[in-house]
């Protein structure tokens, strides 16, 4: 299948899955939101306690130590926009042509997960991911292969797209607890703001990466 093909037919089965079975593949991309506070947490030196995946909803929340004011804002940053930053990171490897590099660094970062992840759901979704990179790294070669890590990818940064605008449709920014409102509360920034920085930031990475995956096209 030619570097064109692989692009587009995964950027439209991704799309299908992102958007009509969004009320699949939003527990795919809640693994990635909380994967972005895990990652954010750990790289700032934060102890990390838990991960917990709620399955109503796709909920998920991420626990750390007590974190000072700046670190806390980064780390709730990486959340919203975790897919995405997961979803570039994606583009710019197979850009590179490393299929491969994709597929197992997502087997590592999903293998990392399961160490800190806590709750039943989140005990059946995460093995479940691990078992599903492991066979298309291992079990799946060619074109094959290189289809399903695009979809992968372009189901990272559409995904994120996805979630921001349910998120602004729903007004959930606005719910009691909610992200959006922690940071309200940390900066006194409205959370509408945050909502729509949020969304504009997963559109740029959808495009900027889009761009990417399609530039062989």
């Amino acid at each position: 299948m030619a570097g064109s093909n692989v692009a587009w037919t995964a950027a439209l089965l991704s799309w299908v899955l992102a958007v009509p079975l969004w009320y699949v593949s939003r527990f795919l991309v809640s693994v990635a939101h909380e994967g972005g506070h895990a990652l954010l947490a750990v790289l700032l030196f934060r102890p990390l306690k838990s991960v917990r995946l709620v399955g109503a909803g796709g909920s998920a929340a991420v626990a750390v130590e007590k974190t000072p004011w700046l670190l806390a804002i980064i780390v709730l940053l990486a959340g919203y926009l975790g897919p995405s930053m997961f979803g570039l990171a994606g583009a710019w490897m197979l850009l590179h042509e490393h299929t491969e590099g994709v597929l197992w660094g997502s087997l590592a970062f999903l293998v990392l997960m399961l160490i800190t992840v806590r709750g039943f759901f989140g005990w059946l979704l995460v093995p479940g991911l691990i078992v599903l990179v492991w066979m298309m790294a291992t079990k799946v070669e060619g074109p094959v292969q290189e289809l399903y890590t695009y979809m992968w990818v372009w189901l990272l940064l559409i995904g994120g797209v996805q979630r921001m605008l349910v998120l602004v449709a729903q007004r959930t920014y606005a719910v009691e607890g909610n992200e959006v409102g922690v940071l309200r509360e940390k900066t006194l920034v409205p959370s509408e703001i945050w909502a729509f920085l949020f969304l504009l930031g997963t559109i740029a990475a959808l495009v900027y990466g889009g761009a990417l995956l399609l530039r062989n096209a």
